[in-house]
């Protein structure tokens, strides 16, 4: 667990302690909602993958594999959580697709629908991309594609100290196999972020922002991302990402509005 505590020591505290885990999102119609786009930029060098040697099942996983936690693109930052927290009602979920990048095969699947429902398409040793979103009241499932044992556990944040870890389940999944994995509200209540690992590959680690409403999008390889459908109102608008920490921006949106906002992160 040594790369997650190290992880963790660099995030901002600004996603602790947040109102509204418990809150109850209703589905109603939307008519000419608001828009908010943008792009998220880094400045500096990121780090370059971690690499491991792989131990146990290389002839699935492969010999040798590696973990990159910051992913640019000619200066705009893939993978930034962006979400608009304060929605209490609007539009339904939508159904979306998350994959890994190349050569992992790991993907999340987000139903459509009232709720979130995510399911972690476990493939080639590999979760899906480093960053995604759960819901603190809905299962996860993870279904494993693989011809071997994973071992997955998941952890939530909590308190105020960035370099604490807590436990809440773990579970063994075997080859071919499929379970749901419960995330308790009321461990994950002074927190917003989760992290799902494996014991058995600790290469495989993604990290999870916790969301209660289907406001939220995830940067793009160029950086874009895009929110729709937004109710009038005014809301805090968050963009995080598990290694470079967390900005804040309060925003208001109005009918058929369009907000441009574009972001950076400095290392």
């Amino acid at each position: 667990m040594r790369s997650i505590t190290i992880a963790i020591a660099s995030f901002s505290l600004a996603f602790f302690g947040h109102p509204g885990m418990g809150l109850s999102y209703e589905v109603t119609e939307v008519a000419e909602g608001a828009t908010i786009a943008g792009r998220i930029a880094f400045t500096g060098t990121p780090p370059s993958p971690r690499t491991f040697e792989v131990k146990n099942n290389p002839e699935v996983c492969g010999r040798e594999r590696s973990l990159t936690k910051i992913t640019v693109n000619d200066g705009f930052l893939q993978g930034a959580v962006i979400v608009l927290k304060g929605i209490e009602k609007g539009k339904a979920f939508e159904s979306k697709t998350l994959k890994a990048k190349v050569p992992d095969e790991g993907e999340f699947h987000y139903d459509a629908g009232e709720h979130l429902a995510l399911n972690i398409q476990i493939k080639n040793c590999n979760f899906g991309p480093y960053t995604g979103v759960v819901a603190a009241t809905r299962p996860v499932r993870f279904i494993n594609h693989d011809p071997i044992k994973h071992t997955v556990h998941s952890y939530a944040l909590k308190g105020r100290r960035a370099n604490i870890l807590r436990t809440i389940n773990t579970q063994n999944l075997s080859a071919h196999s499929e379970i749901e994995h419960e995330l308790p509200p009321r461990k994950l209540k002074q927190g917003r972020v989760v992290a799902f690992t494996c014991d058995r590959h600790t290469f495989m680690e993604s990290w999870m922002y916790v969301v209660d409403n289907p406001y939220f999008a995830i940067s793009d390889r160029d950086g874009h991302y895009r929110i729709d459908t937004i109710p009038p109102g005014q809301y805090e608008l968050v963009v995080w990402h598990p290694t470079l920490g967390t900005k804040t921006q309060t925003v208001t949106t109005t009918t058929n509005g369009r907000l441009s906002l574009n972001f950076e992160f400095v290392e």
